[in-house]
């Protein structure tokens, strides 16, 4: 239920801020499979809410856990069911002595593998941070290690074949901040949803 008013209001908000939204694709995204849905993270929060206004199914999101130290953005993420990632870059800054602990989401991937198992759609970003530049940022490794988890150890059928491939695509024109008439939604290339076809053995 909060999960739809969550969407419904998101839309308004989406074509209010921006002056062009557009959409390719939308019809190829599976109706049941389980899917992987990478993004490029320029927009920060506003790249969730273009997820998922736009895909029709249910999104499980996955965000940094550091913002789960707000107790508020805890109990809503607890709501929709958001899955916390801790950043390889955020435990050194808590940590800076400590060794990294490379089971530290362990749990979050078995709640992503979860949703997977049960043909649901997760939102991943493959660039582990949000910023600006007009470039991708490297990407981490944690969407390739679910995908081969899915596959090796969960043999969850339907994630891998090569020839369901399935590309989502907002068609848009870098944002423009000073004026509300220029602004649109900077997602080309925003989101491809792949059934991981291209992680070979």
């Amino acid at each position: 239920m909060i999960y739809r008013l969550m969407r419904w209001i998101t839309g308004i908000a989406l074509h209010w801020f921006y002056s062009d939204v557009r959409v390719e694709g939308r019809d190829r995204i599976p109706a049941s499979a389980p899917v992987l849905l990478a993004a490029s993270h320029h927009n920060a929060l506003v790249d969730c809410l273009i997820a998922v206004w736009l895909v029709p199914r249910r999104v499980t999101i996955t965000a940094k856990a550091t913002l789960v130290d707000n107790p508020v953005i805890a109990w809503l993420f607890g709501v929709l069911g958001v899955v916390p990632l801790r950043r390889a870059g955020d435990e050194r800054k808590k940590s800076p002595m400590a060794g990294l602990d490379a089971s530290r989401n362990a749990d979050a991937f078995g709640s992503l593998l979860d949703v997977l198992g049960s043909k649901g759609m997760v939102l991943i970003f493959p660039e582990g941070k949000s910023h600006s530049e007009p470039a991708l940022a490297p990407l981490r490794t944690g969407i390739a290690r679910i995908a081969i988890e899915a596959r090796d150890v969960r043999s969850i059928r339907g994630l891998l074949d090569r020839s369901a491939r399935v590309e989502l695509r907002g068609q848009g024109q870098p944002c423009n901040r000073r004026s509300r008439r220029s602004r649109r939604a900077d997602t080309d290339g925003f989101a491809w949803a792949d059934r991981c076809g291209d992680i070979d053995r």
